[in-house]
């Protein structure tokens, strides 16, 4: 047995994720050394098998084994925990081992029961009890035998056999520990959400996201040479322009960066909904409609030190999801932080400066400065910064506030490049106009239209824009839904949508699956 190891691609990794690593480990082998359970027998050189066979038995003794059923044998013996092979599976899979140590912890007793029908000597060893309980059906062998890990799940179960010898010789537990955290961080060095493979940071990254960074502003300023921090990025690393999820609001558009999928998948489709069950209309303000985990989340389980930091507090429950110990706030109520809601308290002192009012780009300033804050302290290994699109509402590409807003982040963004090697710069959604010639709103009330043509509520419209940020966008965007009263009037609204022309474009509806339009002027 090799109880050394060599490097791998968990050698190069945080030191936090480290120490996070060795934290678990400590407690996980403190659970045996309670119990006095350190026998194993092994003559193995791959690090997952001997841990898989130093843990076997770690359903019994977890504090939740005290939840399972006792098994009591007839002469009044204590035998064990009920399931504590599926148990300790199912442990050792949350804290992050691979899942080739975890069902080799959880075939304990299909083990037994392959063994007690194929090896005659074994069978011969067992009470007649056991003989029967452990009875092996023909095509539960076969299936058995179609298992690429049959072998080693049988060799742990012969080892858990040996270690019953009070005589057996093997080192201390502590010895096994370089073993346990070596598989654990090479484990927990990627995962997998919504079908897609990730690795987690292993260098301090920082990802922000201009809210309503549409390339124009992008391009205006490089073409003046006034952001040169954003220049040094495109020459030195990826640029591209892609198009947003629909519809282009910030919710639907930020958790998409976080999660990796878009809003059919991730649940999140605008800031402003209808409840059809109650016939409410509800602002989404946190994670409660987010189906699964975001990355955020992974990498934190896996010990990285996360940071999300969002100027405009609407968003921050949904980022801030499944961040225990992490820090996540707003720019708009920091004033009112917490450590135990949101991980750090009064940074108003911390960052020496008063928080400002939301309705102005120094609030997305304020988050940047937070940012570089945390890794001149050395408190964060990932950023995730989002910021408002106060300024991108009121001011064009090449006006002097948009060029002064520009300017303020390009500046905080060359002293992010100076403290971590990894930064990516993305947009949530691009900017279109909403007014005409003279300046003026040029609006369609579209409900108002097709309960003029199909009759007094017809039709229900909601504009996913809505939010309390009416100084912003004035709640005006260019896609709404469309709710029926009766879903048989569904062809007669389409056709009623799609002839619509306004402000000059053409109006596009999207055939629903349950009575629902959405529509968009394009």
């Amino acid at each position: 047995m090799n109880l050394k190891m060599g490097h791998s691609q968990a050698s190069i990794t945080l030191e936090s994720v480290e120490h996070h690593v060795q934290v678990i480990i400590s407690k996980l082998f403190a659970f045996y050394m309670r119990k006095d359970r350190a026998t194993i027998w092994e003559n193995e050189n791959d690090p997952e098998v001997i841990l898989a066979a130093l843990l076997h038995d770690i359903g019994r003794f977890i504090p939740a084994a005290e939840k399972m059923s006792k098994i009591i044998a007839p002469d009044g013996h204590y035998v064990g925990r009920m399931s504590h092979g599926a148990l300790g599976e199912s442990y050792l899979r949350e804290i992050g081992l691979s899942e080739r140590i975890c069902q080799l912890i959880g075939a304990h007793v299909m083990a037994k029961r392959y063994l007690v029908a194929t090896d005659k000597t074994y069978h011969d060893g067992l009470s007649e009890t056991s003989k029967q309980t452990l009875r092996f059906q023909e095509k539960e062998i076969l299936e058995a035998e179609q298992d690429p890990w049959l072998k080693v799940k049988l060799a742990v179960k012969r080892w858990d056999d040996l270690a019953k010898d009070p005589d057996c010789k093997v080192p201390p537990l502590k010895a096994y520990e370089a073993i346990a955290q070596h598989c654990l961080l090479e484990s927990r060095s990627r995962f997998t959400l919504h079908s897609e493979e990730y690795h987690i940071p292993t260098q301090p990254t920082v990802v922000i996201c201009i809210d309503g960074f549409d390339p124009e502003y992008l391009d205006s300023g490089l073409k003046r040479g006034l952001l040169p921090g954003f220049q040094k990025l495109i020459d030195a690393g990826f640029h591209a322009t892609a198009k947003s999820c629909m519809p282009s609001l910030t919710n639907p558009n930020n958790v998409p960066i976080i999660t990796g999928v878009p809003p059919s998948i991730h649940g999140i489709a605008g800031n402003f909904f209808l409840d059809r069950e109650s016939d409410e209309t509800k602002m989404i303000t946190d994670d409660s409609l987010l189906r699964g985990s975001t990355l955020l989340e992974q990498i934190c389980l896996r010990g990285v030190r996360v940071a999300a930091i969002t100027a405009k507090d609407k968003l921050r429950k949904i980022l801030g999801h499944g961040l225990k110990g992490a820090i996540s706030f707003s720019a708009e109520r920091s004033s009112d932080c917490s450590l135990e809601d949101n991980g750090i308290e009064e940074v108003e002192k911390w960052l020496g400066q008063p928080a400002p009012s939301q309705c102005s780009g120094e609030l997305s300033i304020f988050a940047l400065d937070a940012g570089i804050k945390l890794l001149e302290e050395k408190r964060s290994d990932f950023l995730y910064l989002t910021l408002s699109e106060y300024i991108q509402h009121k001011h064009v590409p090449g006006d002097k506030e948009a060029d002064k807003f520009m300017q303020a982040i390009d500046q905080r963004l060359q002293k992010l490049v100076d403290l971590a090697p990894i930064v990516g710069v993305t947009g949530d959604h691009g900017m279109s106009s909403k007014t005409n010639e003279l300046g003026m709103p040029n609006v369609l009330f579209l409900e108002d239209v097709l309960n003029a043509n199909f009759g007094p509520g017809a039709t229900r419209v909601i504009c996913p824009i809505t939010d309390p940020f009416v100084r912003h966008h004035g709640a005006l965007g260019s896609f709404v839904r469309v709710y029926l009263k009766e879903v048989s009037m569904l062809e007669s609204v389409l056709s009623s949508c799609q002839s619509l022309m306004s402000i000059g474009h053409q109006c596009v509806a999207v055939r629903p699956t349950v009575g629902i339009l959405s529509v968009a002027l394009v």
